[in-house]
């Protein structure tokens, strides 16, 4: 496991509210300095930044930390959070190029930026130097930029609301006729990674407006339903189906699956476009994206292909897993993190995937809070020269101060 700098970024564009301040506490790590915030700054109308100094007990040792909190309330329709890579992408091993918040707010610019902490943990990369690979899942704009390995993640929903769990993105299946599946392989093309879709896939055409021709070899479907233009996007080998080709292939199309969320389906729809009376489009016909659907391709004679056309002759619908409940309104995603307050409980134990220098250690502490009370934080702890805390005493100071 490799040490905790700079991958991910959530960031508040705007927000409103300042957090009620905490009383002081006599017991607990936090000894003294929470009654009286050392400053409270208005960041923007709405957005707020409140500073404490306290005295910590931490592993038998009293520290000095400062505390920074930025604080809203959630269902302010002026709020947006967003999880970014923090330097340059690397697709091929989904590794993000190692940058501090500063260089990516100086080089990107991001409108009405607010406030920003660091988020995962990482590895290093092997195939590209001064790189490194989240640990958790990292989405941003429904774009899934690294699947992770481990750890519980943060979605953002509108308003600056928040869903936690342990969400990982799963390919989208999609039902076919005679117990069989397709996936999608590809969006906007017909390969993903340099790999051509096999028979059990699609490749989804979902910019509106365009045109497809339908290549030699394959057959096309156009279907009303916006449900493959929304669903997460990426590119991932190694998927295999016993109910379709049964072989080793690359996905492109996926969906939030939390084991603690309900499982859910939607209902895609097929049609009978005026150049394809059966519903499927023979090879060298012009189709174009509709505003409230997508034009899909299959190759000819394949199981999607097969699936496809039954359903689309009989004016069928198909049926498609989805984001889980919950997950649906979430465009970005943060992870790779241990969850340390769960309904106000500290959690003790270190998780394993959380390395010993990275649980023990005394580092700086970041942390994304959502409170009972209704409010979203963004909230920091740390001491000169970098000395930090514990995270079993992290843990115990969130939930003092209310998290």
């Amino acid at each position: 496991m490799g040490r905790s700098r700079s991958l991910a970024a959530v960031v508040a564009v705007a927000a409103v509210a300042l957090a009620t301040a905490p009383a002081a506490f006599a017991t607990g790590p936090i000894q003294s300095g929470l009654g009286k915030p050392v400053a409270v700054t208005t960041l923007k109308p709405g957005v707020t930044l409140t500073q404490y100094k306290v005295i910590v007990l931490d592993a038998g040792i009293l520290r000095t930390q400062r505390i920074y909190k930025v604080a809203w309330t959630i269902g302010n329709a002026h709020l947006t959070l967003d999880s970014a890579a923090l330097g340059t992408y690397y697709p091929d091993d989904f590794s993000v190029r190692l940058n501090q918040i500063r260089g990516w707010a100086g080089s990107t610019s991001p409108v009405g930026l607010t406030a920003a902490i660091n988020g995962d943990f990482f590895a290093d990369s092997y195939m590209h130097s001064g790189a490194g690979r989240p640990s958790g899942l990292l989405v941003h704009d429904r774009s899934v930029l690294s699947f992770g390995w481990g750890g519980p993640a943060v979605g953002y929903l509108p308003g600056g609301d928040m869903i936690m769990g342990r969400p990982q993105a799963v390919p989208a299946l999609i039902k076919l006729p005679n117990s069989k599946t397709a996936t999608v392989g590809a969006f906007n093309g017909l390969s993903s990674r340099g790999v051509a879709i096999h028979g059990d896939q699609v490749a989804a055409y979902v910019v509106a407006g365009a045109t497809v021709t339908v290549p030699t070899g394959y057959v096309g479907y156009v279907l009303p339903s916006t449900d493959l233009r929304t669903m997460l996007h990426g590119a991932k080998a190694g998927y295999r189906y016993v109910s379709g080709s049964n072989m080793s292939e690359t996905v492109a199309g996926f969906r939030f699956e939390d084991p603690a969320a309900a499982y859910r389906t939607v209902s895609v729809p097929t049609s009978m476009p005026v150049a394809c009376p059966t519903g499927t489009c023979a090879a060298g016909t012009l189709l174009t994206v509709p505003a409230e659907g997508v034009v899909v391709l299959a190759k000819a004679g394949g199981i999607a292909a097969t699936g496809l056309s039954i359903k689309a002759a009989a004016g069928g619908a198909l049926s498609m897993a989805t984001d889980n409940v919950g997950w649906e309104a979430v465009d970005d995603v943060m992870g790779g993190k241990p969850q340390l307050v769960n309904n106000g409980v500290a959690i003790a134990a270190r998780p394993t995937f959380v390395d010993p220098w990275q649980w023990d250690n005394p580092h700086w502490r970041p942390a994304v809070v959502k409170t009972a009370a209704g409010q979203g934080w963004l909230v920091v702890a740390g001491g000169n020269n970098g000395v930090g805390i514990e995270s079993t005493t992290w843990a115990k100071m969130l939930f003092l101060i209310g998290a």
